[in-house]
């Protein structure tokens, strides 16, 4: 059995005199780099299916590894503006660091979940306080002949740069990778922001040059990404270090013992009004269930995007969330729509924040945090149900979703969510609600990619085959944030999901409304807006509450109406959602709802919705295209 440790191996490497290690052992022209490591497993074939991912050591200082992935293995819209008129005046958004940017969060959480789980390898991984854990390559290591690569950012040529070209993944390409005819390379992968004062990313051109823009190539960029390893807490198990024959590595017995999370199975039963792993939620005292209209209908509100708390840096100011909370009381922020909430069966809320008191967090520019006590904002609310999964539920980390989440069961607010789908370390949480002989399905993501979509199908139907649901909401944090849009790539996923046995699709992430629209008589809310949101800059304030009613109907139930009442949010200082009057900027409310260009086979809400700001359905559940 090898126990030689890969620091002591790959030190005598380095410490070997020039002549005998050769120029080829330096970087990516001339060799193969230092050597190779297998580390972490993620999708590699179109279908999905996982493969251990290939790294390249670049180099070694200070007792760690920096290890560089050998392809592109994913893809992430970084796109900050698309409008060619607003890039020109400079108006778009602007980041000063990289973790201001879209993929900072993404990178650090689902994607290194996907790639680590419950590895204990995971421990061994250095994080860096400006880059994370796993992060792109910044500009100067880009630029270090010390890794092989050139001085020179630009070239001509369609080759110029081979050390700085990448082949991707079939699985990357499935995703819209580009892939360029001329050399079969797959640009556009991304490197980190510029300088810190500058606001523009950096990406990987054709001939591996370095390019720098505000926006990406309008669709996707690759993700080829790198990491730091501490070499004192690894040693070498198996392989030669080659690219065919790579190192296989395991945890020295050096390092500070690791326990890797539970199980969360994906075949374990789903319990009555309760999720997986945790206890029985009981109903809140405070606030008993509305009496129902009557047996065999059911009436469910959804609203967006409830931040109850706030950022680390003004949770103490004047008008912060929490300083309006304790001057006005639990009830103030819902307090203006608490006749809607109260008289319907069910509110949905997808909650943007964390419950806890921890202070270590990530480092990034807004992470969100309540106190424990705003639970009670939800009580006086009537929110009988949450999604927890979102870019900022681990904004705390690891014990601060689980502070959360033990704050809500402790209170009896139901709560939803999948953290990391079929994870070791993640959470996969369903929930199953009965309401009036009704039994409603639940299940959430945060940014889901096209990979997701056969998992996601896989709980849809768990819900419907093993636990007898006969409506599945499909929550999804999603989309781009501000923009009034859905793109193609969501209406492509909804339909996937309706196809496969979904009822509603529940958007919310972007921060304004966007369309409604309906596939097969099932409704896609793409974005659900803000509602209530303590740490939010002006953004569009139009928003509303979706109430949809059910009926029982044979062995299954069906939609029977829809009502959106039109709300706008509050800003800084006040956070409550109140109901329109004003017509002017109702019918606008209920415009941003419908698109100009309808997708195929989808459908606008009908015209009278334009006016009356409701949907009817016939009794097979479909809509009624005129009243």
């Amino acid at each position: 059995m090898r126990k030689t440790l890969l620091s002591l191996l790959l030190t005598v490497l380095l410490l070997l005199p020039a002549a005998v290690l050769g120029e080829e052992m330096r970087g990516y022209v001339k060799g193969e780099g230092y050597q190779y490591v297998n580390l972490g497993e993620y999708p590699y074939e179109a279908d999905g299916t996982v493969r251990p991912v290939l790294w390249r050591i670049l180099g070694i200082g200070d007792g760690t590894a920096l290890l560089h992935m050998e392809n592109v293995i994913d893809v992430k819209q970084v796109i900050f503006e698309t409008d060619p008129k607003v890039i020109e005046k400079h108006s778009f958004r602007r980041i000063s660091t990289y973790a201001e940017s879209d993929l900072f969060p993404w990178i650090n959480s689902e994607m290194l979940d996907t790639l680590m789980g419950g590895d204990p390898l995971r421990e061994a991984l250095v994080s860096d306080p400006e880059l994370g854990t796993l992060r792109p390559l910044t500009r100067d290591e880009c630029l270090d002949p010390a890794y092989g690569f050139s001085r020179n950012p630009w070239g001509e040529e369609i080759n110029a740069h081979p050390e700085r070209q990448a082949v991707s993944t079939p699985y990357a390409r499935s995703k819209g990778l580009y892939v360029e005819s001329a050399n079969g390379k797959s640009p556009w992968w991304c490197i980190a922001i510029k300088n810190p004062t500058d606001f523009k990313f950096g990406l990987v051109g054709f001939n591996g040059h370095i390019s720098w823009g505000a926006y990406t190539n309008t669709k996707v960029a690759g993700l080829r990404l790198a990491v730091r390893l501490d070499l004192n807490r690894v040693r070498i198990v198996g392989g030669a270090g080659t690219r065919n024959d790579p190192w296989i590595l395991a945890c020295t017995d050096a390092g500070p013992a690791v326990t890797p999370a539970p199980e969360a199975p994906a075949d374990a039963p789903v319990p009555d009004e309760s999720v997986p792993e945790s206890p029985l939620p009981a109903e809140p005292a405070e606030t008993p269930v509305p009496e129902p209209a009557s047996e065999g209908t059911a009436l469910l509100s959804f609203i967006g995007d409830c931040s109850i708390g706030d950022g680390y840096r003004t949770i103490k100011s004047e008008n912060s969330y929490h300083s309006v909370v304790d001057r006005e009381g639990y009830a103030w922020p819902f307090s203006l729509v608490k006749e809607y909430l109260a008289s319907d069966d069910l509110t949905i809320a997808n909650l943007e924040v964390v419950l806890t008191e921890q202070n270590k967090h990530k480092d990034i520019m807004y992470p969100l945090r309540a106190a424990p006590d705003h639970v009670n904002i939800l009580l006086e609310g009537s929110i009988e149900v949450v999604n927890t999964v979102n870019n900022h539920c681990m904004d705390y980390l690891r014990q601060g979703y689980l502070d959360s989440l033990a704050v809500l069961d402790e209170a009896g607010i139901a709560r939803f969510g999948s953290v990391s789908y079929g994870m070791a370390n993640g959470f996969d949480d369903l929930l199953v609600r009965d309401v009036n002989g009704i039994r409603f399905g639940f299940v959430g993501m945060t940014y889901p990619q096209s990979g997701d979509t056969p998992n996601l199908i896989k709980r849809i139907r768990k819900l419907k085959e093993e636990n007898g649901c006969d409506i599945v909401i499909v929550s999804l944090h999603w989309g781009r944030e501000t923009y009034l849009t859905q793109s193609a790539g969501q209406v492509t996923m909804a339909k996937q999901l309706i196809d496969g046995g979904a009822d509603v699709i529940y958007g919310h992430h972007p921060h304004v409304l966007q369309p409604m629209l309906f596939y097969q008589g099932k409704p896609i809310m793409f974005s659900t807006g803000n509602f209530t949101f303590g740490t939010m800059s002006k953004v569009d304030p139009h928003t509303g509450i979706f109430r949809f009613t059910y009926r029982k109907s044979g062995d299954g139930a069906v939609l029977s109406g829809i009502e959106v009442v039109p709300c706008q949010t509050s800003g800084s200082g006040d956070y409550r959602p109140v109901v329109l009057t004003d017509e002017t900027e109702i019918r606008k409310t209920f415009k941003i709802l419908t698109v100009r260009n309808v997708p195929a086979k989808c459908e606008n809400p009908p015209e009278y919705f334009l006016e009356t700001g409701r949907i009817m359905f016939d009794e097979n559940g479909m809509i009624i295209p005129e009243i």
